[in-house]
């Protein structure tokens, strides 16, 4: 009986050390099987290297260490990595089900960047055309996540860190997401964005950005290629916003812009809770001379551009600020380039109707007194030259009248020109007070009192 119980024992031993050898050896042909799928997604321009490869569990899966992927000018590294699920998914086009990086650094002539911790899923990895007529395989991510991520942009000069990154659906035409936390940005000021130029440093708490075509932006950045916006809804939202150089610059609690765009036009709503500007914002140095430190208050734009025409209609643009004045304005310009008018309002973009109300809380008798010491009076005997030293226009009078109780009713004025006028002509126009009659027919001045 013993020696019956010994023999089962032995023969146990035997087949759990034959099984443990067989999945052994299926582990092991299934880690050179995903190590050469992985070879094969990366394309035949593509080199990989790696100090070990262990099989993960069940062996669907492999764990590398000292992991480095070159592919032309691209290079990718990481202390530790996990492959999941090479293989292909329809036609000639390999993909990678998940790859998990511990140590990440990518570099290339564009854009540098290391993460901590990186986890990808769906990616395709980009491929060059074997020939001039071949379509090559662009980059593809369904979904991607980065903890404590770095990043240097060389055609910006800007580097940038975030504590947390998702991205989910990147691809050459593809509507992206993008979510950052705690986002910083260090980047050089251009010559026209404050009087020190310098460094500009940038902090968010939060940001999203939803529908863009992230993959065409990101060749815009690396090829110096015009970024053509996709057609679709596209939002962004910014929270806490805070930009500074030596001096606070901009901050805003929070942005909502939303675009709506298709082959014929395109729509932009714009709204900034919390919106503070410091005199080194472009085109406010003016705000020390009025006694101000800084502009507070909120914005609302909605403007529409007709893609076909060139032309840019403002439905609302509403500037509200507490402590100088409330500010509404609407009218037609015409507008060849693609820029939102916040982000690049041109002297010279040709006016074709405006209509505008200006309500003070403030500003006005500000103004009335810089102007007043500035020529050595009063600003009383400044309002009187002002209404007996010109001529006597309509809406010269108005101006004056409105000048002397500025905060009892709004001005109203509406430009129709018989020609489009550049915004700068038009502002200088309106310097004049409504006191001179050709300026007035130029601009078709008509002021408005309730």
């Amino acid at each position: 009986m013993k020696k019956h119980l010994l023999l089962m024992a032995g023969g146990a031993a035997i087949l759990g050390s034959v099984g443990w050898f067989a999945t052994r050896h299926a582990e092991h042909v299934m880690l050179e099987t995903s190590i050469d799928h992985f070879r094969q997604a990366l394309g035949p321009d593509a080199t990989f290297t790696f100090a070990t490869a262990k099989p993960g569990i069940l062996g669907r899966s492999v764990n590398f260490t000292n992991l480095t992927l070159r592919q032309g000018p691209e290079t990718i590294t990481a202390d530790r990595a996990e492959l999941e699920r090479p293989g292909q998914s329809g036609g000639d086009i390999t993909q990678i089900g998940r790859l998990s990086f511990h140590g990440f650094q990518l570099t290339d002539p564009a854009i540098s960047l290391q993460s901590d911790q990186l986890d990808i899923e769906d990616l395709t990895l980009p491929v060059r055309a074997d020939s001039p007529g071949d379509p090559a395989q662009p980059l593809g991510i369904g979904h991607a996540h980065a903890v404590r991520l770095r990043a240097f942009v060389s055609p910006v000069q800007t580097d940038m860190a975030a504590s947390d990154v998702t991205l989910d659906n990147f691809g050459e035409g593809l509507a992206s997401r993008l979510e950052a936390h705690d986002l910083a940005l260090n980047t050089d000021s251009p010559p026209d964005m404050g009087a020190d130029g310098g460094q500009r440093h940038l902090h968010a708490l939060d940001i999203n950005v939803d529908g863009m075509d992230l993959s065409g932006f990101y060749t815009s950045l690396s090829t110096g290629a015009p970024y053509l916006p996709r057609p679709g809804v596209h939002d962004i939202t910014v929270t806490n916003l805070d930009v500074t150089t030596t001096a606070p610059v901009v901050r805003a609690a929070r942005i909502l812009a939303h675009t709506n765009r298709t082959d014929s036009k395109e729509q932009d709503v714009v709204s900034i809770r919390g919106l503070e500007l410091w005199p080194d914002a472009p085109n406010l140095g003016w705000l020390p001379t009025l006694g101000y430190t800084h502009f507070v208050g909120g914005l609302v734009l909605n403007e529409t551009r007709d893609l076909q025409t060139n032309t840019l209609h403002v439905e609302e643009l509403a500037l509200d600020a507490p402590n100088m004045g409330r500010l509404h304005l609407n009218g037609t310009f015409i507008r060849p380039g693609s820029a939102p008018l916040l982000s690049a309002p041109r002297p010279d973009m040709p006016v074709i109707a405006m209509d505008l109300s200006y309500l003070d809380h403030g500003m006005v008798p500000r103004a009335l007194q810089a102007i007043a010491e500035a020529r050595g009076m009063s600003p009383a005997m400044l309002l009187n030259t002002l209404a007996t030293q010109q001529p006597s226009t309509p809406e010269g009078r108005a101006i004056v009248a409105f000048l002397a109780h500025p905060g009892q009713k709004p001005l109203h004025l509406v430009l129709q020109p018989p020609q489009p006028q550049p915004l700068a002509a038009v502002l200088t126009g309106l310097a004049t007070l409504g006191a001179i009659p050709q300026i007035n027919q130029q601009m078709g001045l008509h002021v408005k009192t309730p």
